[in-house]
């Protein structure tokens, strides 16, 4: 998926394009929604031991679908002065950073607009994250938040405690967007996203098609070694790489433990980390600056 960076950017221009002067900050909290559960899966996965990194990866997939942004963007909405609006700004920042995402080469990944009704992951592949449209959106999203810092004034710091009946709203929404994905994770594992029925299926293995998105490969004579996601080591025959890195890559199981290389694609190492960390550091810097405002200040975004 494109980094925060480049969500900042499309998001920012998009959404005030549609809703006249957007609270910026409220943008960026919408443009980086749907990767929250994997934000939060990598944090569970370093603190928490014992946790099945399969039902953790169902999870986020189910957590990551427009619905459930959908659910999280009504819930956070709800803590705000004027939920309506922020609501919208929310659910387009969501829609549209999926949208993004689904420009984007993937394999074995994708974005789920249709769910529950449909969990089919699209992905048009049309450029991968080493190639110029992403860094030029990269680029871009960079130049957009300064351009907002510097030209759109910052609207107050809107957040207070709901009650009566938009309190109700906002548990109801946060709780269905934390306990709904255990009724769908069946559906997301039969429908093999992520490859997630495959690779629990060890003995059914040897035979079947397979696809890793951005997983660290080790380079060894013979073809290397591949750490999925799953924190599992798979032999890898025909990689032909001549070093270490992260990979992209589709083949097929000879066995429970060796995968046939079909196709990689070598990722360009920290470049799409390094800007979602400079991203959600920005992201977080927007809400802070509001703080500095004066009592009594006049909500203008």
């Amino acid at each position: 998926m494109p980094n925060t960076l480049a969500h900042i950017g499309l998001n920012g221009l998009a959404t005030r394009g549609l809703i006249r002067d957007a609270d910026v900050k409220w943008i960026y909290l919408g443009c980086i929604l749907p990767d929250a559960p994997w934000i939060l899966q990598r944090a569970v996965q370093g603190l928490a031991a014992g946790v099945s990194l399969y039902e953790l990866r169902l999870y986020a997939i189910v957590q990551g679908t427009l619905l459930l942004c959908l659910l999280l963007a009504a819930g956070l909405a709800c803590v705000s002065t004027r939920p309506r609006r922020v609501f919208a700004i929310l659910a387009l920042g969501s829609f549209f950073h999926l949208l993004l995402d689904a420009l984007e080469t993937k394999w074995a990944n994708g974005v789920h607009l249709f769910a529950p009704v449909s969990w089919e992951l699209l992905n048009f592949g049309l450029f991968w994250p080493e190639d110029v449209p992403s860094l030029g959106l990269t680029g871009f999203g960079l130049l957009y938040f300064v351009y907002a810092w510097l030209r759109i004034p910052p609207a107050p710091f809107d957040l207070t405690w709901p009650k009566g009946r938009t309190l109700a709203v906002g548990a109801a929404c946060l709780a269905a967007y934390l306990s709904l994905p255990w009724a769908l994770l069946p559906a997301v594992e039969a429908a093999d996203n992520h490859y997630v029925g495959t690779l629990r299926e060890v003995e059914a293995r040897p035979g079947r098609a397979v696809e890793f998105d951005r997983n660290a490969y080790q380079h060894e004579p013979g073809g290397g070694v591949l750490r999925t996601w799953a924190g599992e080591t798979l032999a890898l025959q025909g990689a032909d790489l001549d070093a270490s890195g992260t990979v992209s890559l589709r083949g097929r199981f000879i066995d429970r433990q060796t995968v046939q290389v079909e196709a990689v694609h070598v990722h360009a190492p920290l470049l799409r980390d390094a800007s979602s960390y400079l991203g959600l550091a920005l992201v977080v810097l927007a809400w802070v600056r509001p703080l500095r405002l004066p009592r009594g200040a006049v909500l203008r975004g």
